[in-house]
């Protein structure tokens, strides 16, 4: 289960166990009958009938919850992770680093955009129109000057001594490496 996507799903929250709490010591038996309440709770012929207990009081968590539809193989693939030790400890693991991801991301603004490439400044080429300058280079979607970069780009982000570019001309993204030079 070695993984390069994001964890796309939470299968604890499929299987309606708090995470919050620990997990660490969730029984087979505990997990197993969460396995059978979620599986009657989503099945298609049994959903309409089937209640959480009118004496059991329900969070506004548990409410939003309630509302997700998962299928029967959504569950399957939960439980079956989740009763693998060592499946479960891998997802435990990749569940983690994308909600640390997720933590970052909201703290930074930065976002991951997935086939990246990393260059230098030096690898781009350079035009100079007048007082200003840009840099680009071309896509392989074929347009010539599809990753373009200027100096107000550069200025712009000269603390972090790197941008992140679009190309214009399709979804693919560019990461350029700089390093500001002093005039002097």
């Amino acid at each position: 289960m070695t993984r390069s996507n994001p964890v796309t799903q939470d299968y604890y929250e499929i299987l309606n166990i708090q995470s919050t709490g620990n997990i660490a010591h969730l029984s087979k038996q505990q997990l197993k009958l969460a396995y059978h309440k979620a599986l009657l709770k989503h099945h298609p012929d049994k959903a309409s009938s089937v209640t959480n207990g009118a004496d059991l009081p329900q969070s506004s968590q548990d409410l939003s919850r309630d509302s997700k539809t998962y299928t029967i193989d959504e569950i399957t693939t939960a439980y079956k992770t989740l009763s693998d030790p060592q499946l479960r400890a891998e997802y435990d693991r990749a569940l983690r680093l994308d909600r640390a991801k997720i933590v970052e991301r909201e703290k930074t603004g930065a976002v991951f955009h997935t086939g990246l490439e990393v260059v230098d400044l030096e690898d781009l080429a350079c035009e100079e129109e007048g007082d200003s300058a840009f840099w680009y280079r071309g896509c392989r979607c074929g347009d010539e000057k599809g990753f373009l970069v200027s100096e107000e780009d550069l200025e712009r982000e000269a603390e972090h001594g790197e941008i992140v570019i679009g190309c214009r001309g399709c979804s693919l993204w560019m990461k350029v490496l700089f390093a500001v030079e002093e005039d002097g």
